[in-house]
């Protein structure tokens, strides 16, 4: 195979860039963005960079879309600037939504950006093929974006790859410093440059011939027929097995069987969709008959789905995540009934479908934020006033104890808005401030602690039986602890409690951990005999860290986080946590088990070191 000469690249890039000029420059913008942000390592005050970045990602697909949108109904070109001039205005209306300090913003900005992501990929598949027929080229053309975002991902994964192991090898070799973040800013300019303009590259130009194409890869028909089908039918045995021990029981489905229906499903489309242009021959007339009764067998699943989420919602209240799981089942029983009873049956509806759905649950009273926010909301505005927390729409300190139950669904619910939505709409429930400013880098929302706090009602976490029931808090490998002043260091002991810890070869320290409260007795020895003694509370520092971080810090939490300092007599002593263990009992995490290293120093040892 002749290898492309650097002046055809050279070539092909130009035209690439004259066909899709607004790409290549939304494509540049964010990479730039993202590399400002990247550099100076998310820059804790306000910036338009996310602006920039967010427009960007959605002009991607957007303008890619228009363009071939003009070229197969032969706009002129002014017209198709035009067009491209509009979706301009629609980008900058849209950043002005994204706030300029993202990391302290709600979530579901993020939320809101991947639904359009979506919506726009669906556009771009769909777009150019909205008229009726044309089904073979709508096909071939799906196949061929398909292909190119396989062969986009293996080409930029591996120059990413190679040039990372350069940057290693300066760095190990030659002791040029390369701070990590280069790797990032690498990947970053490998998947907005090169991966885009690749791709881009690929995108056919003449959609009118692709009606003509009969070419099927025979790769194709192998994983949908032997990779993809086999997993539909364990989906499928697995979800009827499911169904009968429902019939059979008589209990309501568990939320976890959402999940799985969309596996099924997924596999099941996919697999259709692939063996589509194939299914008219004579020795695959197997493929029309099961794709009839696709759709026939999804009905139940597809009702189990529903129940499964219904139920979850009268007892938590609905959420995002709930409400995309409502609209995906919603799509699968228009599809259903559309592919059973309809009278024509054209593939391209399916992708149509979720677009537009995505496009319309992302914004609006009736989206999912919405409806997922006022939920919530009424769920808690409920809880307090029960308690006599709220009364008159202002918030009191609860006069009595709140129960257990009541107090892990309050501190639920807080700290869901202020992950998701913040505290807009329960502001005028207080008299004080739920954000603050620190060190003038912009306003903040307080944690969840220190509002349910402000109620008077404990901050509990639960993990119900349905989620995760054991979680481990970490601290950041890469962030130091403060040693000055200690002479001796028993390294990873592990805290078990109500089991010794291993003592020092010297013999002058010996520890334990009480089973009930989570305290840490230190006692120093003195000549074989026991003498003062230190008490260090691990478990009320235990749940005030579980209070600020949970499992989604993905980076560890910063050491001396998670450093306890104590100090009597002559013993000085620092406990550095590596690592707390919580274990779901009655409703709460509490934890069972701790591992660090102990940091200390006794009076007269420090005194004959410095004699």
């Amino acid at each position: 195979m002749k290898l492309p000469s650097f002046r055809q690249v050279i070539r092909e890039a130009g035209r690439t860039l004259v066909r899709f000029p607004f790409v290549i420059a939304c494509a540049t913008l964010g990479t730039a963005a993202v590399l400002i942000l990247v550099d100076y390592e998310w820059p804790p005050g306000p910036t338009i960079c996310f602006r920039i970045l967010f427009g960007a990602i959605l002009g991607v697909p957007l303008f890619t879309s228009v363009v071939l949108a003009a070229e197969r109904r032969d706009w002129t070109k002014g017209a198709s600037i035009a067009a491209q001039f509009i979706v301009v205005l629609l980008l900058v209306g849209y950043g002005f939504t994204v706030p300029l300090e993202l990391s302290n913003a709600p979530l579901y900005h993020v939320q809101r950006l991947v639904m359009l992501i979506v919506a726009l990929c669906g556009l771009l598949v769909v777009g150019p093929y909205l008229q009726r027929g044309h089904l073979n080229g709508f096909w071939q053309y799906g196949k061929g974006l398909f292909f190119r975002v396989l062969i986009t991902g293996l080409y930029s994964g591996t120059l990413f790859a190679g040039l990372a192991i350069a940057l290693a090898a300066l760095d190990n070799l030659f002791g040029i410093n390369v701070p990590g973040k280069r790797y990032a800013e690498l990947w970053f300019l490998i998947v907005g440059m090169f991966a885009i303009w690749f791709f881009l590259a690929g995108v056919p130009e003449n959609l009118d011939k692709l009606d003509e194409v009969a070419d099927y890869p025979k790769g194709l028909k192998i994983f949908a027929q032997h990779i993809l089908l086999p997993l539909m039918f364990v989906y499928l045995a697995i979800l009827y097995a499911y169904l009968g021990k429902v019939v059979i029981q008589w209990n309501w489905p568990q939320g976890w069987v959402s999940k799985l229906t969309l596996c099924f499903a997924s596999a099941g489309i996919a697999t259709l969709l692939l063996l589509h242009p194939i299914r008219e021959r004579t020795e695959n007339m197997w493929i029309k008959a099961a794709s009839r009764w696709f759709w026939v067998i999804m009905v139940p699943p597809i009702v189990m789905l529903f129940l499964a989420i219904t139920r979850r919602v009268s007892e938590y209240g609905m959420t995002e995540g709930r409400y995309v799981g409502y609209a995906l089942g919603i799509w699968l029983a228009a599809m259903a009934i559309y592919f059973i009873v309809g009278r024509t049956k054209s593939i391209k509806v399916i992708p149509a479908a979720l677009a537009v759905e995505a496009l319309l649950i992302s914004f609006g009273p009736w989206g999912a934020f919405q409806v997922s926010e006022r939920s919530q909301v009424n769920r808690l505005q409920a809880l307090l006033a029960k308690n006599e927390i709220l009364v008159g729409a202002k918030v009191h300190e609860a006069p009595d104890p709140v129960d257990t139950r009541d107090a892990i669904e309050i501190s639920s619910i807080i700290r869901y808005l202020r992950e998701v939505h913040g505290y807009d709409r329960i502001q005028g429930w207080f008299a004080e401030l739920l954000t603050y400013d620190s060190s003038g880098s912009g306003r903040r929302l307080r944690d969840p602690a220190d509002v349910t706090r402000i109620m008077g009602v404990e901050y509990l976490r639960e993990i119900g039986l349905d989620r995760r029931m054991f979680l481990e808090l970490v601290a950041d490998p890469l962030s130091g602890v403060d040693v000055r002043g200690y002479q001796r260091m028993l390294i990873g002991r592990h805290f078990n409690p109500g089991k010794p810890i291993p003592a020092d070869s010297s013999g002058e320290l010996r520890c334990h951990v009480d089973s009930g409260s989570n305290v840490m007795t230190v006692i120093v020895n003195s000549g074989g005999t026991p003498g003062a003694s230190l008490e260090i509370p691990l478990g009320p520092v235990a749940d005030t860290l579980l209070s600020h971080y949970d499992e989604s810090h993905g980076g560890g939490i910063p050491a001396e986080k998670m450093a306890i300092v104590a100090e009597k007599g002559r013993l000085k002593i620092k406990v550095c946590l590596r690592s707390i263990q919580y274990r779901n009992r009655e409703g709460r995490l509490r934890p069972f088990a701790f591992n660090g290293d102990i940091l200390y120093s006794l009076a007269d040892s420090v005194a004959a070191d410095r004699n």
